[in-house]
């Protein structure tokens, strides 16, 4: 299976990849960091793809993005390398806070499947990357 291009605009948490590759994750959002949940906030962005991800000292997470293409599309940044500050323990990405984050590596069979225009029910390309991890971490059953 070949994998399709990434789209031009940027993945929300939960959208498959077009491009196999490291990626980071960010979900259970608010807009402010001392508001108090009632429900699990909103999806965030899927960042990457990433050569890598470093968090230092629990302060910052800094991202080498793999092309400036995608540096531009995931974080407005002209420059490979991206630094995200994580403050009260939550990243701050473009005014919103975000409790929890992953960082995933998208197989080429794990990547956003094509829309065949020939299917009457279109494909689903909605994926749950954490809920995949914690499953595939639990013992099978014989």
């Amino acid at each position: 299976m070949t994998a399709i291009q990434q789209p031009s605009t940027r993945l929300q948490y939960g959208e498959r990849p077009g491009v196999p590759g490291m990626y980071l994750g960010l979900f259970h959002g608010r807009r402010n960091p001392k508001e108090q949940m009632s429900d699990w906030g909103f999806a965030g962005p899927v960042l990457g793809p990433l050569q890598y991800c470093h968090t230092t000292y629990m302060a910052f997470v800094h991202l080498h993005f793999v092309s400036g293409g995608d540096a531009r599309t995931c974080c407005n940044s002209s420059y490979l390398e991206v630094e995200l500050e994580v403050g009260e323990n939550m990243i701050e990405f473009e005014g919103a806070y975000y409790e929890d984050w992953t960082v995933l590596v998208v197989s080429p069979e794990e990547c956003r499947r094509p829309d065949y225009a020939f299917r009457s029910k279109p494909r689903t390309n909605a994926h749950q990357w954490h809920n995949n991890f914690s499953s595939a971490q639990s013992p099978k059953n014989t």
